[in-house]
């Protein structure tokens, strides 16, 4: 869609708003809302603050973060004590996160209670739609954090912030524009996240079939006695993880572990994020233990398949080098006659089976012995490269497809981003698109 630019501009005076068209106004925030905060109820874990009967909801960073554009639901209620203490918002007013998903607005669709990691915006002198889009794009926090911080907002810095006012009647139709535009964005997004799962499910059974019936369909087949095995290949035997593969357990005993005099050194310390981020190999990692780091950590050779066991459990990956790892990993040294690159496959298949071994204390965590407990396969090791060989192939052609899916997934976004910057700091004009469903007057 070709888009035609506004017949004059203006120097709008704020770098990143540049040129606006001449008729508009520049405005800073406070200009068109009073710009205040949320509150807490404290202690905030107290009970008595909640009601699941309670007519207003109680807004978390999470609840933000799961919704898009419209608060339609949240996971708790608040008392009447608790939304006394708090404040509440009516449906239809605009707030905006500055804590955890810092700059993220949101409008409300329900009664809803906000605490002090949020602003809102009473009494708008402009269409809260439309400084929703402004938030949004997020080209109005440019510059408002310093280099390699986290953007940090405040009521004084949302207040200061200066946006483009056009007439009540272009606020609507760029509002409405990007309502119709965007939804076509999201929904051309929404398809490729499923076609992802959908290769990513596929990813699942093809590594799982592979690693529990071989690869020759004519082979003979016993019953495994294992539930989530069933039948194997006649000749493969059943063991216990631990008669397959020596497992370690991380460490890291000093207490605060983000003590800096424990880090920067030349020792790779790999945590679960790295784990997390990594595919098949772990190649990046964010921090490196010194000498007293070393000290009180665990080092894992090469060659070690590493997998987290608290919070994300079951992701995993392969260490091609010597590293130290927290006790929130383990690391699986293979026998002899155990694949390194099989190890790995078996327990991608075997996540579920983890997943129901873990224990629910605050949050899922493994240990050791449940881990070494869980019957697995054992194929011979001629047939166990076998199967690496043809999951490489295979894998890395649905890999390959899940990484377009993703790279369009990106181009979408970032054309969403422009296209909202774009109309609402008058770089296009939309006045004369017809649009198929604007907002009600």
């Amino acid at each position: 869609m070709n888009l035609p630019a506004y017949p004059k501009y203006k120097p709008s005076g704020v770098e990143w708003l540049g040129d606006v068209p001449e008729s508009w106004d520049v405005l800073s925030v406070k200009r068109l809302t009073p710009v205040q905060r949320g509150a807490s109820p404290r202690p905030i874990e107290d009970p008595k603050y909640f009601d699941e009967e309670g007519e207003y909801s109680w807004v978390r960073i999470a609840d933000v973060t799961r919704n898009h554009h419209y608060l339609v639901k949240t996971t708790q209620r608040l008392s009447e004590l608790g939304k006394k203490l708090s404040v509440p918002l009516e449906p239809g007013v605009l707030f905006l996160s500055i804590a955890g998903s810092v700059g993220k607005p949101m409008i409300t669709k329900i009664k809803a209670c906000i605490h002090d990691g949020f602003v809102y915006f009473p009494q708008l002198e402009i269409d809260p739609e439309l400084l929703y889009y402004i938030f949004e794009s997020g080209q109005p926090y440019l510059g408002l954090g310093k280099l390699g911080t986290q953007l940090n907002l405040n009521t004084d810095t949302v207040g200061n912030i200066k946006v483009c006012v056009p007439s009540p009647s272009e606020q609507q139709k760029i509002a409405d524009f990007l309502d119709w535009k965007t939804g076509q964005i999201d929904a051309l997004i929404a398809k490729k996240k499923l076609l992802i799962e959908k290769l990513k499910e596929k990813r699942i059974a093809l590594i799982t079939h592979a690693v529990t019936k071989g690869l020759n369909p004519n082979a003979k087949m016993k019953d495994s006695g294992i539930s989530w095995l069933s039948e194997v290949p006649e000749h493969w035997e059943i063991k216990p993880v631990k008669f397959l593969t020596r497992i370690l357990r991380g460490q890291f005993s000093h207490r605060p572990r983000n003590d800096p005099a424990y880090y920067d050194g030349k020792y790779p310390f790999v945590q679960t994020g790295d784990i997390a981020r990594a595919n098949k190999y772990v190649s990046n990692y964010s921090q490196t233990l010194n000498n007293l780091g070393l000290s009180v950590s665990k080092q894992f050779p090469a060659g070690t398949l590493v997998m987290t066991i608290a919070a994300n459990i079951g992701d995993m990956a392969i260490i091609n080098f010597k590293a130290c790892f927290p006790d929130s990993i383990v690391g699986f040294v293979p026998e002899s006659n155990i694949d390194l690159q099989f190890l790995y496959y078996m327990f991608v298949a075997m996540k579920q089976r983890l997943l129901m071994t873990a224990v629910l204390n605050t949050q899922l965590n493994l240990n050791i012995d449940r881990i070494g407990s869980i019957p697995t396969i054992e194929p011979p090791l001629g047939v166990q490269k076998q199967i690496v060989d043809f999951l490489d192939q295979n894998t890395k052609k649905i890999d390959t497809l899940i990484a377009k899916k993703q790279q369009l997934i990106e181009k979408l976004t970032e054309y969403r981003t422009a296209l909202i910057t774009a109309a609402t700091t008058g770089k296009i004009d939309v006045r004369g698109i017809e649009i198929p469903q604007g907002r009600s007057q």
